[in-house]
């Protein structure tokens, strides 16, 4: 199945005190390592933000909400709306660390499923998960209709299957795999995890040769 990544950038970054998308991790910032991953793997990648214009250097589509400043209800609202694809893979802008392999296990697993919903220390992550264009109507109700806790949406209105940390650690530590970097103290660990990270494949590399 096509599938379109989306990445949503839509926060506010108040607890980092700058564009958290901007953060630098190595060389890149967070959404460009995010973004490189992105274009080599799904069909159509594009950025879901209401500050258009703080992205539109970085060269992707990039659409603004449909129904304006409702929490992340809206951004996938948004992202289902302008996809070109059937599925979307969502994911915040702050969560460099993913693993296209766990994306790719996802997107397996979604069958008739409205969604695949990763669960990380007891914690739905329903921004970053993969959903099917079929929910889009009951995300157009829930934002006529104020219905805007997207924890209760998933556990009373949408038909989603819940990937366990179990499941997930196949694929290595969820809780790096699924990192945000949304503070300064996060931004320094991220920057630890991207140099122990960078040093491992070096040495396979090395030992390849």
């Amino acid at each position: 199945m096509k599938t379109s990544g989306i990445i949503l950038a839509g926060g506010k970054s108040s607890r980092m005190k700058f564009n958290k998308a901007f953060a630098r991790i190595t060389s890149q910032t967070a959404i460009e390592i995010i973004i490189e991953k992105f274009t080599a793997f799904f069909s159509e990648t594009m950025i879901i933000t209401n500050d258009p214009e703080l992205y539109l250097h970085l060269g992707l589509p990039v659409f603004t909400d449909v129904y304006p400043r409702q929490g992340p209800v809206s951004g996938i609202h948004s992202a289902l709306y302008h996809a070109a694809n059937e599925a979307v893979f969502l994911l915040g802008c702050d969560m460099p660390f993913v693993e296209m392999q766990v994306v790719e296990y996802m997107l397996q697993m979604l069958g008739d499923h409205d969604s695949v919903v990763p669960c990380i220390d007891s914690q739905l992550q329903p921004t970053s998960a993969v959903y099917h264009r079929k929910c889009l109507p009951l995300f157009t109700s829930c934002l006529e209709n104020q219905r805007l806790k997207l924890t209760r949406i998933f556990y009373e209105e949408i038909d989603a299957l819940v990937i366990q940390e179990e499941e997930l650690a196949q694929f290595g530590n969820p809780r790096e795999i699924f990192f945000n970097v949304n503070d300064p103290t996060a931004l320094n660990t991220a920057k630890e995890m991207a140099g122990r990270l960078i040093l491992s494949e070096s040495s396979v590399n090395q030992s390849i040769l």
